[in-house]
This record gives structure tokens, sequence and C-alpha cells, in this order.
């Protein structure tokens, strides 16, 4: 028996997958980038396990309710399954605002470095993606890589690797 290693592919949610409504609060506005669906499903035959790593301020901000958030995860969970893809292996979730000094909103790694215990994830192989620094940041600190998506005004940050789309972040992965 080999014993192959578990390798992950941790994803920003809004601004990544789908886009940044600001503060989405309804399963009425999730709208998937063109390239998502292509691209998660290149992940996962590529062998990565998915995960979403998110902060939603909103929750600790009174926006909306943290069963709002659950809400739109399955809204978003039921068509990844429609689509023949298998649901995200894990949502990792900071509910709380800016101001409340917790320990799981990212660039803070523990979101990712929880999942990585309780999953056996290997480090080496795996990546934090998403829109902004501190998602790669995030990757760094949880001693995985980062990169960066779609927004253009970050391609000149040269400490990350940049995409344009996710769909090509995923062609870049290996087999």
């Amino acid at each position: 028996m080999t014993n192959k290693t578990t390798k992950a592919i941790f994803l920003d949610r809004d601004g990544t997958i789908i886009w940044d409504k600001n503060y989405l609060a309804s399963t009425n506005d999730i709208e998937y980038y063109p390239d998502t669906l292509s691209a998660l499903k290149l992940m996962i035959q590529k062998g990565y396990k998915l995960y979403i790593i998110t902060n939603q301020s909103g929750v600790g901000r009174g926006y909306f309710s943290l069963d709002t958030v659950h809400e739109i995860h399955r809204a978003i969970d039921l068509d990844l399954l429609s689509h023949g893809l298998p649901v995200f292996s894990g949502w990792g979730i900071c509910p709380h605002a800016p101001d409340q000094n917790c320990d799981c909103r990212k660039p803070a790694p523990k979101l990712i470095l929880d999942f990585m215990q309780k999953d056996k994830i290997e480090a080496r192989g795996s990546w934090m993606v998403g829109d902004k620094v501190i998602d790669a940041e995030c990757g760094l600190k949880a001693a995985i890589q980062g990169a960066l998506v779609r927004e253009t005004s970050l391609s000149q940050n040269k400490d990350y690797p940049f995409f344009k789309t996710l769909l090509e972040f995923a062609q870049s992965l290996p087999e």
C-alpha cells in the first residue's frame, strides 16, 4: 500500500470563487466567475482537497447572522453537486469584525492549521489562494504556498505568484 500524501488548496471565497458583493447576505446574490467550476474540477483532478477559508466580518458587524453564512455555503455546495463536483472538504469561517482581535481572521493561519491537523494535510504542495495579499500571507504563515488571483492591481506584488484567473492558477499546478 502506498503512502500518498494529502495536498490541499485553501481558497478565499469572495473575490476568488465568487464575485465579491461586499457583505454577501443572500443566496440569490451568489455569482460565480466564469472559470470557477472548471478551475475547481481541474484542481480535484490533480489530486487536491479543496477548502474555503473566509473572513466574514459582516457577522461580527451585525449585518447578517452566522446562519446566513452557512446557508450561502450550503447553496454553493449544492451548486457544486449539481455540476458533478464534490462539495468542499471544509469551510473555515472567521465571523469576527477586524477590531475583535480574534486568532482566526486572515492573515492568521489558525483555520488552515486546524484543517491541516484534522485532515492530515501535507504542507508541501499545498496552497492558499485569494484575491488579497492577506490571503497569500495566511498561506505563508501556515507554512504553505500563497498565491494571488484576479485582482490586477496585485499583479505588481512580487512577493507572491499572481494569476489572472483561478483557472490559470489551476493549470499551473503539477499533476
